[in-house]
């Protein structure tokens, strides 16, 4: 997040009132006019999207262009196949977010979050009920506006953010959170960033933090048989989807803790990504284990910019900026794949109704 972004944020909070509410009711996409959208698949769009789940799952960064130029023959042949939409912006998505995969990032980086920015909202026209679409697009074009220095459309993208708020809160406060962890701990957008973290764990979670009960380890530790049967709380366990979606959440707190200089505090979060019902499996335990043993000294390390272009070290920057910054909540190990979701039906799972929220 560079020093720019800085500077539109203030300007973002002495403007909130006069546009208040075209701000948090507008969503301005490439696209202005698709709406329409099918979902029967296509033996094309099926093995596209199959290859894309199978692929996002294994973590494997270096397929993304196999699964862009599967998606994309899929997308030519019936553009109006909305999870072949939604997977482009996500596969865009994911490779300007670990980046930090590559030796050297090029300049042309920055057409992923282009790209995102179009496909994403292209799936958001189709399907406005599904706010994690608008959050991920909210993201997209504060990145884009951001390198491009493009004030306006980072100020719309944060209004989207808060959009995604008011319409799905425990998901968009986390996603704004998430990207806004990476302004220097001084900015103070980076304490609401805390802040919605913090409401956001009260809500899904845990009650009482100070310290972690043992009623909310008890809770963390349940595992949810069918997460869609929670509505809009299949967000919060971990899932196909996101199958170690509690211990990214987990390090991704402790991580903006640390940042905040409150690395004390930071390690009984980090602590509470233990008690997962599949930490077992997870593939960045060591990762964890890590942090917790140099909390102090990473307070430092956390709050150093990472200069353009260079890559960031996975023990010494925010998960955000790393290499698993997607990666700590849906890569899943062998035993994952092996054992707990062998033979799992994608389809069954991801139905219209999956997307297609009330």
């Amino acid at each position: 997040m560079k020093k720019k972004l800085l500077v539109v944020m203030p300007v973002i909070a002495g403007i909130a009132f006069a546009v208040f509410q075209f701000g948090f009711n507008t969503v301005s996409t490439i696209n202005h006019s698709k709406q329409n959208w099918e979902w029967v698949e296509t033996p094309l769009s099926e093995g596209s999207n199959a290859y894309f789940w199978e692929h996002f799952h294994h973590g494997n960064y270096d397929s993304i262009p196999a699964i862009l130029e599967r998606l994309t023959a899929a997308y030519l042949d019936n553009p109006n196949d909305f999870q072949t939409v939604l997977h482009l912006g996500f596969t865009h998505f994911w490779a300007i977010a670990e980046r930090q995969h590559l030796e050297k990032i090029p300049a042309s980086m920055i057409d992923h979050a282009v790209l995102a920015q179009k496909y994403l909202g292209e799936a958001y026209k189709m399907n406005s009920k599904d706010t994690r679409i608008l959050s991920f697009l909210s993201a997209a074009k504060i990145i884009v506006g951001d390198v491009s220095k493009d004030d306006q459309m980072v100020t719309d993208g944060y209004f989207n953010g808060l959009k995604s708020i008011r319409d799905w809160k425990d998901f968009g406060e986390f996603s704004l959170a998430y990207t806004m962890s990476q302004l220097p701990h001084t900015d103070p957008n980076f304490q609401k960033a805390l802040e919605w973290m913090k409401n956001t764990t009260e809500r899904c979670y845990c009650a009482d933090l100070d310290p972690p009960t043992d009623a909310c380890k008890q809770f963390i530790a349940q595992k949810v048989a069918n997460p869609t049967s929670l509505g809009r709380k299949r967000i919060v366990p971990n899932s196909w989807v996101a199958p170690h979606n509690i211990e990214g959440f987990f390090m991704s707190y402790g991580d903006l803790l640390v940042k905040s200089g409150n690395w004390e505090q930071a390690i009984p979060i980090y602590e509470l990504a233990k008690h997962a019902p599949d930490y077992a499996n997870w593939p960045y335990r060591d990762v964890l284990e890590k942090r917790i043993l140099n909390a102090q000294q990473n307070v430092d390390l956390f709050r150093k910019e990472t200069a353009k272009g260079k890559i960031a070290g996975m023990d010494t920057a925010i998960m955000i900026q790393t290499a698993i910054a997607c990666r700590a909540c849906h890569q899943m190990s062998p035993q994952d794949r092996n054992i707990t979701y062998n033979n799992f039906d994608r389809k069954k799972y991801l139905d219209k109704v999956y997307y297609f929220l009330d």
